[in-house]
């Protein structure tokens, strides 16, 4: 049973809080939505310009070999997609594959993609997305860390591998 794995950007590989902050001088939670969106759609290069979070190289390093596929979520608007496609050309490579969307329309953006027989794995940080994701028939890891998300997609691997004895 081939995966496709998905990968999210921001909270998983990219630091957004840290990138928020540094834009508004506060934190996420302690703005409006649209206090702090309109601040970022007036940065130049916002999401081009975000760090990796910690130990994101770490996770990415590890996923790599599998060719996953970043599926990042947008705000409103048209300003933030080739901003993320640039930070990927830049820190991922230009062979890797990007898909943006509204973060609700994951699942939906995910199916439209999938080849026959593949089972998608999305690996994101929201937990809410998690039922849509599993409604298609994909299985969803929820990130907290690099070193839990590489356990579980070991785990995983190794379920798969003694499923073929």
């Amino acid at each position: 049973m081939p995966y496709r794995i998905f990968v999210d950007l921001d909270g998983v590989l990219v630091d957004f809080e840290k990138g928020v902050l540094e834009a508004t001088g506060k934190r996420v939670d302690e703005q409006s939505p649209s206090e702090m969106w309109a601040v970022l759609a007036r940065t130049p290069e916002f999401y081009a310009r975000l760090d990796w979070l910690p130990d994101g190289r770490k996770l990415w390093e590890f996923l790599r070999p599998f060719k996953p596929t970043i599926l990042t979520g947008l705000p409103l608007g048209r300003w933030a997609a080739p901003q993320k496609r640039t930070w990927c050309r830049i820190h991922l490579g230009p062979e890797v594959p990007v898909l943006t969307c509204l973060s609700r329309h994951k699942a939906a953006t995910a199916l439209e993609v999938l080849r026959p027989g593949e089972v998608p794995l999305l690996i994101d940080d929201r937990e809410s997305l998690r039922p849509s994701w599993e409604e298609i028939g994909g299985i969803f890891i929820h990130h907290t860390s690099a070193d839990a998300t590489i356990s579980s997609l070991t785990s995983l691997l190794r379920e798969v591998l003694e499923g073929l004895d």
